[in-house]
C-alpha cells in the first residue's frame, strides 16, 4: 500500500498554508502527516498542485481539487492501493490509519470512516483500491469532482467515526482554535442556550434548547449540533449572534450565553 498526503490545496479559508501549520510535537502538518503514513504504508508520496521532485505527484488533471489528486496517484501507480490523507487533520493518530488498513481487503474498492456529523464517507482519510480508478476517472470526465460522491457510488467499507473531532479539518481559524483546545486540554464545560430559526428550526424540531458543551467557539458548538440532529447544513453563508449581537465564529463561548444560528435565506 502506498500513502498520499494531500498538500496541494489553496487554504483560502484559513489564509495560510495549512500544511505548514504546527499543532503537535513541533512538526508541521506536512511532516506529521508524512510520518503517520510511513507508519502503515510501504511508500509515501506528496500530492501538490504543481512541481516535481522525489516522491512528489503533481496534479495531472488541473485545478479540480482532491479527486484530481487521487486520480493523479492512480495514474502514477495504477496497480497500487492508495491510502489518502489530507494534511489538515491534527487529531488523527497512527492507530486510526492502522485500523483503516486492517479493515481493508482487495475485493472492495474503498475503505473509509463515516463522518460523525452527517454519516457520509470521509474520502480524505480513506483507502482507494485500484478497482476504484474507473469510477474516479468517470467522475472527472463528467465534471462530478466530489470524492465523497464517488465513494457513495462504489462498493466500499465504512467504519464508524472515531469521534466528532478526530477527523476535523482545520479549514478556518475557528477550527484551529477548537482543535488546539483539545490538544492542550484547555476545553471546559459550559451550558448555553441555542435558538433556531427558519430551516434550522425545521431540522432540529425545536425553537431552542439548552446544551452542555465543551466547545470553545460557536463553530465547534454548531458541529456538535450538526451531529446531534443529523444536519447537512454547513457554516458557509450562515451567521451567528451571541447575546443579541452578531459576532464571528471565533468568539470564545462562556457559560450562560445565548446563541442564535441564522441560516442563509433562500430566494430574492
Amino acid at each position: 500500500m502506498k500513502g498520499l498526503l494531500l498538500v496541494g490545496g489553496k487554504s483560502s479559508r484559513m489564509g495560510t498554508d495549512k500544511s505548514e501549520m504546527i499543532f503537535r510535537d513541533g512538526l508541521t502538518q506536512r511532516e506529521r502527516g508524512t510520518q503517520l503514513l510511513e507508519s502503515v504504508c510501504d511508500e509515501v508520496f506528496i500530492s501538490v498542485a504543481e512541481g516535481s521532485g522525489e516522491n512528489i505527484i503533481p496534479d495531472a488533471f488541473g485545478n479540480i481539487g482532491p479527486l484530481g489528486a487521487i486520480a493523479s496517484a492512480q495514474k502514477h501507480s495504477p496497480d497500487a492501493t492508495w491510502l489518502i490523507l489530507a494534511c489538515d487533520l491534527p487529531l488523527i493518530e497512527q492507530n486510526h490509519l492502522a485500523d483503516l488498513a486492517s479493515a481493508h481487503s482487495p475485493d472492495i474498492k474503498a475503505s473509509y470512516y463515516n463522518s460523525a456529523t452527517d454519516g457520509l464517507p470521509e474520502p480524505l482519510c480513506a483507502i482507494w483500491s485500484p478497482s476504484s480508478a474507473l469510477a474516479v476517472t468517470a467522475a472527472i470526465i463528467s465534471k462530478q469532482r466530489c470524492p465523497r460522491s464517488v465513494l457513495g457510488k462504489i462498493t466500499g467499507r465504512g467504519l464508524e467515526a472515531p469521534g466528532l473531532w478526530t477527523l476535523a479539518n482545520t479549514n478556518t481559524e475557528a477550527d484551529a482554535i477548537e482543535i488546539r483546545a483539545r490538544i492542550d486540554g484547555s476545553i471546559t464545560e459550559k451550558t448555553v442556550t441555542v435558538s433556531y430559526f427558519a430551516q434550522l428550526r425545521e431540522l432540529t424540531g425545536t425553537s431552542s434548547e439548552n446544551i452542555r458543551t465543551e466547545s470553545t467557539t460557536p463553530a465547534g458548538l454548531f458541529e456538535e449540533i450538526r451531529a446531534k440532529h443529523s444536519i447537512s447544513l454547513k457554516r458557509k453563508g450562515m451567521m451567528v449572534a451571541i447575546n443579541g449581537d452578531f459576532t464571528d465564529w471565533t468568539h470564545p463561548l462562556k457559560d450562560g450565553e445565548e446563541i442564535v444560528f441564522i441560516p442563509p435565506v433562500a430566494g430574492g
